[in-house]
């Protein structure tokens, strides 16, 4: 029987704690009984606390998952012991979480001209902390992409990877050179979310040239050429582990027929049976040997190939693949 996290724990207690504050603020608004249920509730957790028994399943005495008990603090069963109540409205809470994560996500048919482009964006679970982006400019001359990886799994997960595309978004719409888009961003970030929530992105636009890359500490894009193949190395640090950190542009010439590819680690660290993992020399040979026949038979190719080589094992991260091949 493992402990719950010292960590954890120091952080959701002051939650509770708050909790109790405000039910005794509201007492004259409700009812006796159901103010000290609730009471009850919260006290009986930081007995738990006091202890060493909270979070730990009351049924099985396993640990609590510890996404339940970011979303309540309160929780008494893990998620195989929930009350057919709870387990419902957990479900329509993952399920709703879904569909907004869902409309995030760029259409598959971002079109620009001398460009082609396709994604596959495969979560562990239900939701995933992965970041896709695709956005055209209005003058339709150049066309944003990303990708990019929170740190954690599941909904506490997909709930920052929200927070990063609105974030993301919004300084788009202003219009700033990429650089600055990173560097605003990384700001916002850790302003705005605790201290051991960050997250890599790699993002880039499209020039007349090529492309422009800027990278926080994401996997190595990949150029694929006809002849060779390139790593452009990241040059900046995740978001949000320093408020100040400092990102550098990069460009690189693409002719007809290269394609950038951008990442998750969940393709390249997936892992058979064996304990191998998928490693980018596997990534690399499947794209080469479907790069004359587009974005999306390259994207296919090597999602399928991943499939393959786990085998049977479940996928234990998210996985995205974005590819950016010039046309002409």
């Amino acid at each position: 029987m493992d402990a719950v996290p010292e960590s954890l724990i120091s952080e959701l207690r002051p939650k509770i704690l708050e909790r109790r504050t405000r039910l005794q603020t509201a007492a004259g608004a409700v009812s006796t009984d159901y103010i000290h249920d609730l009471l009850a509730e919260i006290d009986a957790a930081l007995e738990r606390i006091d202890n060493g028994s909270y979070g730990l399943c009351e049924s099985c005495h396993d640990p609590i998952e510890a996404g339940l008990l970011e979303r309540n603090p309160l929780a008494r069963f893990c998620l195989d012991h929930l009350s057919e109540q709870d387990r419902k409205a957990h479900e329509q809470d993952l399920e709703l979480a879904a569909q907004i994560q869902a409309k995030l996500l760029p259409s598959n048919a971002v079109h620009l001209s001398g460009w082609d482009t396709h994604y596959r964006y495969e979560p562990a679970g239900t939701v995933g902390g992965d970041y896709c982006e695709l956005i055209a400019s209005e003058d339709g001359k150049s066309l944003f992409f990303a990708v990019g990886d929170v740190a954690g799994k599941g909904v506490a997960a997909s709930l920052l990877m929200t927070h990063l595309s609105a974030i993301l978004r919004s300084l788009l719409s202003l219009g700033l050179p990429l650089a600055e888009v990173m560097s605003r961003a990384n700001r916002l970030f850790c302003d705005s979310t605790a201290a051991a929530h960050y997250a890599t992105l790699v993002c880039g636009r499209t020039t007349a040239e090529g492309v422009e890359l800027c990278n926080a500490g994401h996997c190595s894009p990949l150029l694929l050429r006809q002849g060779a193949t390139e790593r452009i190395d990241p040059a900046g640090l995740p978001l949000g582990l320093f408020c100040d950190g400092r990102y550098t542009l990069t460009s690189s010439r693409l002719a007809e027929g290269d394609s950038l590819v951008l990442y998750t680690d969940g393709i390249t660290e997936a892992q058979n049976r064996n304990g191998n993992d998928y490693a980018e020399e596997r990534l690399i040979h499947s794209l080469r040997a479907h790069l004359g026949l587009g974005a999306k038979a390259m994207a296919d190719g090597v999602i399928r190939d991943v499939a393959q080589f786990r085998g049977t094992l479940r996928p234990n991260d998210d996985m995205t693949l974005l590819i950016v091949r010039r046309l002409c």
